[in-house]
C-alpha cells in the first residue's frame, strides 16, 4: 500500500534514531523527530532529510527549490531504501575505499570549498566516517544495479543512426553548432540511449517494488 497521510501526534513525533544504519549510528544519537515516511518498518526522519540536504549528498538540480529539493531526497530515499532490499538478500558487492572517496569528493565538490563542506558535516552532526557510510550503501545499491540491469540492454546500428538524425541533429541545431559525423559520435549516442535504457528498467523495477511494500508518506510543513 501507498499513501499520503497528515501526520498524526502519536506518529509524527517519535523517539528515531537519524539517518544512518544501526552499525554506524553515533551511541548518543537518539533525538524526538518527526516520521517523513515508513518503508514497510524502515522509518524516514525529517533529520534524514535535513542531514542530506545540508550536505548535498544527493545532487540538486538547477532551478530546484528547496521544497522540491526535500521532496526529492525523500523519494530517493524510499527509492533506495526499496532497492537495497534485494541488494541485502543477493548479496552485496564489495566497494572499495578509492570508489568510496571518489564518491565523496564528487559530492564535497558541490560546495565552493572543503571548508565549507566541512563545516556542513559538522552543522549536520555527521562524522566524514558516516558520510562514507551512507556513500558505501548508495554505491552498493548502483552496483547491484549494473550487474543486474546493465548486461539485458542492447542498442543497435539503427537505433543509434535514429537518435542520430533526430534529437541529436536537432539538439546540435538548437544550440547553433554543427553535426559531426556519426562515426565520430556513435559510441557518446549508444551510451546515452544505454543510461536512458538502463533508468527505465530502474524505474519500472522500482515501482514493483514499491507495489509489494507498504509506504506511508507524511506531512511534515
Amino acid at each position: 500500500m501507498n499513501g499520503f497521510r497528515a501526520a498524526a501526534p502519536a506518529v509524527g513525533l517519535a523517539m528515531a534514531l537519524c539517518l544512518l544504519p544501526a552499525a554506524a549510528r553515533p551511541a548518543q544519537s537518539a533525538v524526538i523527530d518527526r516520521i517523513a515516511a515508513i518503508v514497510d518498518h524502515e522509518v524516514i526522519t525529517l533529520s534524514e532529510i535535513s542531514q542530506m540536504a545540508a550536505i548535498r549528498f544527493f545532487a540538486r538540480q538547477a532551478g530546484q527549490g528547496e521544497d522540491d529539493y526535500r521532496h526529492f531526497i525523500l523519494d530517493s530515499l524510499i527509492a533506495q531504501a526499496l532497492r537495497y532490499r534485494d541488494v541485502e538478500r543477493f548479496g552485496a558487492e564489495d566497494i572499495s575505499r578509492d570508489v568510496i572517496e571518489a564518491r565523496l569528493q564528487q559530492i564535497e565538490s558541490r560546495f565552493a570549498s572543503p571548508a565549507e563542506f566541512d563545516t556542513a558535516v559538522r552543522d549536520a552532526q555527521l562524522t566524514l566516517d558516516e558520510v562514507r557510510t551512507l556513500i558505501k550503501r548508495q554505491l552498493e545499491v548502483e552496483s547491484y544495479i549494473q550487474e543486474r540491469f546493465a548486461p539485458m540492454i542492447f542498442v543497435s546500428s539503427d537505433e543509434i543512426d535514429t537518435y542520430y538524425r533526430g534529437p541529436f541533429a536537432k539538439e546540435r541545431a538548437a544550440r547553433g553548432l554543427p553535426v559531426p559525423p556519426l562515426k565520430d559520435v556513435q559510441e557518446d549516442i549508444r551510451s546515452t540511449l544505454k543510461a536512458s535504457r538502463l533508468q527505465q528498467e530502474v524505474d519500472r523495477w522500482t515501482a514493483q517494488l514499491r507495489s509489494r511494500a507498504n509506504v506511508d508518506i507524511y506531512t511534515w510543513m
